[in-house]
């Protein structure tokens, strides 16, 4: 049964032909809109586009509906960034409970930065909207079930409207997802299997009584759980449409122990965790082998790294529980709306603090085994890492992203509803990335055994 929260989705009509807007790119007023700037994960991308725009020579602006909270992160803004003394930045109103105004906006630019969520319940609209207005999308979802709706009900028409659409442009899934390119272009042999392990820690003791993450994010997490019979209809649907093959699981490595760094010989304990990198690349090797025609034969798996069995163990019994609670609807309510007593203060409306933020790390491991061309065994290992992967790196990849939409148009397709990889891997985004200290991206280890 379908929880109230649920049925918070802004549902919008998916007949297309009949709102056609006919609207010259050239003729766009911005290169890129912040939709939804005020919002916490929204202040952060405000910043690193107020910086990277002076890099990049673009003309840009913020939307949302309340237009006193916009001005106030502009006003930050301004106070942080030196060089908008003469030159402020525009702010639209555009509101998701109004397709109207949400289409005006897109109308105004090159790419939005949808930055408004929960995504299924607030992101259908927007992305309807630049697919509508043959307009550039992207955003920091990590929602399968949203991702996978979209690119089953829109591709067809971004893909004729020459509308790029493209989502899980930050912590999740950029790391993993352009990881397996990077690991794929410098793994001399056939690739025949990728496993990634991703582990999250700090760079050193914080005593801090602030919360972990947003409550915004927890909220995803929630409806994720509780949408489980629905992201499987739109998956079947899909894989049925395109022919995409995903790998099954391994039962084996549900709950293991494996070496993660070649520089240590220790090993660590790591749980499955496929949802959302492994649905992506999943798409993104399925683009590769049909679309780029490239011969991609490999499998991928996801992991978590936690390190020492009582804390997977814990982690795993924490996913389990929630998935019960969030299958009952009054129980599901009481998730969303009380985050902050659910999560024993983990989730907050105020979210981590700077100083948490500062310290917090990502690595990701990604272990690829296949043969060189005299059928010896080769293991490369590449890492991947990002300083403050929440907020920091997650801002400065969506930003990014948009930005190589608009320098990289040549190498880029056309259109459709498309996954980081399958739209940037003939660009300069992970280059970009490297250049400005959002993530770093290199070859551990590389090993032939005969």
């Amino acid at each position: 049964m379908e929880s109230k929260i649920l049925d918070q989705e802004t549902i919008v009509e998916h007949n297309l032909a009949n709102e056609q807007i006919a609207n010259l790119k050239s003729k766009r007023k911005y290169d890129i809109i912040v939709f939804g700037a005020s919002g916490f994960t929204g202040q952060f991308v405000v910043m690193e586009m107020g910086h990277f725009s002076q890099i990049y020579n673009l003309t840009w602006a913020i939307a949302g509906r309340n237009t006193d909270k916009l001005q106030d992160v502009l006003d930050k803004m301004y106070k942080t960034i030196d060089g908008y003394e003469d030159n402020k930045i525009d702010i639209i109103y555009a509101d998701v409970q109004d397709i109207k105004t949400i289409m005006r906006m897109s109308q105004t630019t090159s790419v939005v930065i949808n930055c408004t969520g929960p995504y299924y319940i607030y992101g259908e609209v927007v992305v309807k909207s630049c697919v509508l207005t043959s307009t550039h999308y992207v955003d920091v979802t990590g929602e399968s079930l949203f991702m996978e709706k979209m690119v089953y009900i829109y591709n067809k028409q971004a893909e004729e409207n020459n509308s790029i659409i493209v989502s899980a442009l930050g912590m999740e899934s950029v790391p993993a997802d352009l990881g397996v390119e990077y690991l794929y272009k410098n793994f001399s042999g056939e690739l025949k299997n990728v496993d990634i392990y991703m582990k999250l820690y700090s760079s050193s003791y914080v005593l801090t009584n602030s919360a972990l993450i947003h409550d915004g994010t927890w909220i995803s997490a929630i409806l994720h759980l509780a949408t489980k019979k629905q992201r499987l209809y739109y998956r079947n649907l899909l894989d049925e449409l395109m022919g995409i093959t995903r790998v099954k699981p391994n039962v084996s490595k549900i709950l293991h122990r494996r070496k993660i760094s070649m520089q240590v010989d220790s090993k660590e304990w790591c749980l499955a965790f496929p949802e959302p990198d492994q649905a992506v690349i999943a798409r993104s090797v399925h683009h590769a082998k049909t679309i780029d025609n490239l011969p991609y034969n490999f499998n991928v798996r996801n992991y978590m790294v936690f390190g020492s069995l009582i804390s997977a163990i814990i982690g795993l019994f924490i996913f389990v529980l929630l998935s019960i609670m969030a299958a009952f609807e009054p129980i599901r309510i009481l998730l969303v709306r009380y985050p902050k007593w659910f999560s024993f203060g983990i989730a907050t409306k105020t979210g981590p603090n700077e100083k948490l933020l500062e310290n917090s790390r990502m690595s990701l491991t990604l272990i690829g085994q296949g043969t060189t061309s005299n059928t010896s065994t080769r293991q490369t290992v590449i890492k991947v890492k990002a300083k403050n992967p929440g907020y920091g790196f997650t801002s400065k990849a969506v930003v990014l992203g948009a930005i190589t939409i608009i320098k990289d148009q040549i190498n880029i397709p056309k259109g459709g509803v498309l996954t980081p990889a399958s739209a940037f891997r003939n660009t300069q985004f992970v280059k970009r990335l490297m250049d400005h200290d959002a993530a770093d991206f290199e070859i551990e280890s590389d090993l032939v055994t005969h």
